[in-house]
């Protein structure tokens, strides 16, 4: 393994020795936003005993013929002056104190490409893939794609490191660009929102990946308003942009999903639900709404996604779900208990529906769910999903909707199979699996497995 990893590390130093070489000076500048390149020398040297209220730059229009000069990187001491600077100015713009005397470190881009991979290493966020592709999102992927971090390493010129509460800055990345400028602001609102609301301890309402998303838009959206006010850059598609340009610095992505518009819903998701959410709370009570948003954050992709339900908020109903293991058997292992929420059910729905809009209407009036997924020792798999919904119209809603998903979901599709006992719900199989939906007044439930047996007996179990 050693060996591997170390003829791994050999070669990604050769090949980034080569496109550090070739392609830096091509890396992502201003246009990429949409804005033209401007000097940071008012913000170096600012005027003695001037507002430190936050510039307004104004957005021009990018030249479509003569092309502009490649702009000279700041000295280390220069960057490190325009950070200090900055840092105060955005914290003028989010009214918090600002950061003091921040660190900055200088890395090259190959140190930041290896310091990618080594994360991903850790963290193997490709281990996610598998389930999205189970649920419809994504195709199946085999082997799973490994994060493409050098294109992610291209899109950093500058980031914030909580555990080392320290701005980093790319070496030979500026801050010269519009958009380079941008991300120190980005990084350096973050910087702010952490000294002041202590984000590595900051829990979500719940350890779900509904409630963790939920938390992560708010903390995004957060960071994005404040990059945005800065920049006079409230349009939606200045939002838009600004949302992108987070994403391709934050979040991993891989090859085979670029285009793919489940996963990049996924992907975006934090910044731009986040941005609406937060965009919202200051609109109606500026920024002492929003801070008290840490107070109470939202607790489900819900509540970002439809703010007024955050706003006059309902719990996030638990749906109960028993342990499955003496029903299914000591060859079956649960591998997954989860809350998926409105935006995975959103999603699930329309990867197989034909009209979108109705899928998402399907979606609506979610109010708690609880998803577990176990597979036996063949790699065969069992769900048991259980949804809560607002009103017994919603829970007809998406009956209907999964109704029409269940002959769509597999191949060859399953048919309309008679339920043993009399049980309320309905039955599908076929040789690729079984699968049993119904709904008992604000409740539905759904399950899929291998085999129609095996879903009668979950569905004997269930409340």
């Amino acid at each position: 393994m050693l060996i591997l990893m170390g003829a791994a590390v050999l070669l990604v130093f050769g090949v980034l020795t080569y496109s550090v070489a070739t392609t830096l000076p091509r890396l992502p500048t201003a246009t990429a936003l949409g804005y033209a390149p401007q000097t940071l020398s008012p913000l170096v040297t600012p005027t003695p005993g001037a507002s430190e209220a936050p510039p307004t730059p104004t957005l021009v229009p990018l030249p479509t013929a003569t092309p502009t000069a490649t702009p000279i990187p700041l000295s280390q001491i220069d960057s490190a002056r325009v950070v200090n600077e900055l840092s105060r100015i955005v914290a003028g713009v989010r009214d918090l104190p600002p950061v003091e005397q921040i660190p900055v470190s200088f890395p090259t881009l190959l140190e930041v490409t290896i310091a990618l991979l080594q994360r991903y290493q850790a963290e193997q966020p490709e281990q996610v893939l598998p389930f999205y592709a189970d649920l419809g999102l994504i195709p199946a992927l085999e082997p799973l794609p490994q994060p493409d971090y050098v294109a992610q390493a291209g899109h950093i010129s500058s980031i914030y490191l909580p555990s080392e509460r320290e701005i980093l800055l790319v070496t030979g990345r500026g801050p010269t660009s519009q958009q380079d400028e941008l991300a120190i602001v980005y990084a350096l609102a973050r910087a702010t929102q952490d000294q002041q609301f202590d984000l590595q301890t900051l829990p979500p309402c719940q350890s779900t990946t509904d409630a963790v998303l939920a938390l992560r838009a708010l903390v995004e959206g957060d960071t994005l308003l404040t990059t945005a006010l800065y920049a006079n850059a409230m349009h939606g598609s200045d939002l838009s942009a600004l949302a992108l340009m987070a994403a391709d610095m934050n979040e991993p992505t891989y090859a085979a999903l670029v285009d793919h518009p489940a996963f990049q819903r996924i992907r975006l998701f934090p910044y731009q639900a986040g941005a609406d959410l937060v965009v919202t709370l200051y609109e109606e009570g500026g920024w002492g709404a929003v801070n008290r948003a840490y107070i109470r954050p939202p607790c489900s992709t819900e509540q970002v996604l439809h703010t007024e339900r955050y706003l006059s908020p309902d719990p996030v109903q638990s749906v109960a779900m028993p342990d499955l293991g003496p029903t299914l058997g000591i060859s079956w292992t649960l591998v997954r208990r989860d809350t998926l929420g409105e935006l995975l059910t959103g999603l699930h729905l329309a990867s197989a529906l034909d009209d979108a809009a109705a899928a998402w209407d399907a979606a609506d009036g979610w109010e708690g769910d609880t998803f577990v997924q176990w597979e036996d020792e063949r790699g065969q798999a069992v769900w048991a999903w259980r949804i809560a919904w607002e009103g017994r119209d919603d829970a007809l809603a998406f009956e209907r909707a999964y109704t029409l998903l269940v002959p769509r979901f597999q191949t060859p599709p399953p048919i309309t199979a008679e339920t043993p006992y009399s049980l309320p719900g309905q039955l599908w199989s076929g040789p690729a699996g079984s699968a049993y939906v119904a709904r008992a007044g604000r409740i539905t439930t759904v399950v899929w497995g291998p085999e129609a047996e095996t879903v009668i007996d979950v569905v004997n179990a269930l409340p």
